[in-house]
């Protein structure tokens, strides 16, 4: 038997196929990429949509998600000599990075002229905005952050009896308190180390969690304040619902120009929505986090998929010092903390 012979048959039969399995690798990561490249144009093409379909509005949230993964497209088209679909990739990446930019500017705006013309210092005020998620357990890192950060004004969302409870002891370094409760049994609440006048519900068809009017007396000065929990809008009908509310929402903040206004909570919405955007322009109002940069609150997780959907919008006149995320406290959101001066 001819033992050499037939190794070497066998070498040569490896040799040989050697090409074709590496061709075969090619090919289906090729198709992979592909794949994505065209998901990736679909959610841009369907992100056009967003003022007028709900679907639309949902992927109109993830450019920065979508540039990632078009600029990892484009380097593995490239080195794969795939030039028509590297240059898909990358207009892919490019058009939605002219989108996101505005978003991503770390230089905040000009600040306004403050209220006070005095010599004195302006005054701070430092606001939390939580939602805790009725069912998170940690109740213990929420309390420990409350006490680290020691706010002026807290806003709490999903909180039902088991939370009330459990944060009870926090609650007593805020003389002044108003919750409400709606027919999930669930609500929003607000606390406060400053007095609280005209505390009340703001109607903004919000009967899950009914939201929250107020007006803070800092130092005699008042700033008006509004907590709100909008609508998930996973459905057609809760879309819907969410844009009315932001649309009722509006509309209360352009009535409460005669004062500072400051518009705070879980919102179901990201800056990249036009309805977003349409917001702050009825309003008269923009987002305190503009010129810190990207600061997506949820969902703690999944990281990569991270967007802003917590906010606090001031009417022009307040100057906002800091906007920052806090910790993870055991919800699927991160907490959010406002510095303003007056």
């Amino acid at each position: 038997m001819d033992v050499s012979g037939s190794l070497a048959e066998r070498g040569a039969d490896n040799e040989s196929d050697a090409p074709q399995e590496r061709a075969a690798r090619t090919r289906l990561v090729v198709g992979a990429v592909t794949v994505l490249t065209f998901a990736l144009l679909a959610a841009t093409l369907l992100s056009l949509t967003a003022s007028r379909w709900w679907l639309g509005d949902l992927a109109v949230h993830f450019p920065l998600q979508y540039v990632a993964l078009a600029l990892i497209a484009f380097l593995v088209f490239v080195g794969l000599r795939r030039p028509v679909l590297a240059a898909l990739a990358l207009g892919i990446a490019f058009v939605n990075a002219l989108s996101a930019a505005p978003v991503l500017a770390t230089r905040p705006p000009p600040e306004p002229r403050l209220v006070t013309q005095t010599v004195e210092p302006p005054l701070r005020l430092r606001m939390v905005a939580i939602n805790v998620l009725y069912r998170n357990r940690e109740h213990t890192q929420v309390a420990e952050f409350l006490r680290r950060e020691r706010p002026e004004v807290v806003a709490l969302m999903e909180m039902n009896d088991r939370w009330r409870r459990a944060l009870a002891t926090v609650a007593k370094d805020y003389p002044h308190r108003y919750e409400t409760k709606g027919s999930t049994g669930r609500g929003v609440s607000l606390w406060s180390r400053v007095p609280l006048g005209d505390a009340g519900v703001l109607s903004v068809e919000a009967q899950r969690e009914p939201a929250i009017q107020a007006t803070l007396m800092v130092a005699n000065r008042p700033v008006r304040l509004f907590v709100v929990h909008t609508s998930w809008p996973m459905s057609p009908a809760s879309a819907a619902l969410r844009n009315r509310q932001l649309a009722l929402l509006a509309g209360e903040a352009r009535a409460t120009q005669v004062m500072p206004l400051v518009v705070i909570g879980d919102l179901n919405i990201s800056p990249f929505s036009p309805h977003f955007q349409r917001l702050l322009k009825d309003g008269g109002l923009r987002s305190a986090a503009e010129g810190f940069g990207w600061q997506p609150t949820w969902p703690t997780y999944m990281p990569p998929a991270g967007i802003q959907i917590d906010h606090a919008l001031i009417t022009r006149t307040l100057r906002v010092r800091a906007f920052r995320r806090g910790p993870f406290t055991g919800s699927d959101h991160r907490p959010i903390v406002l510095d303003l001066a007056l």
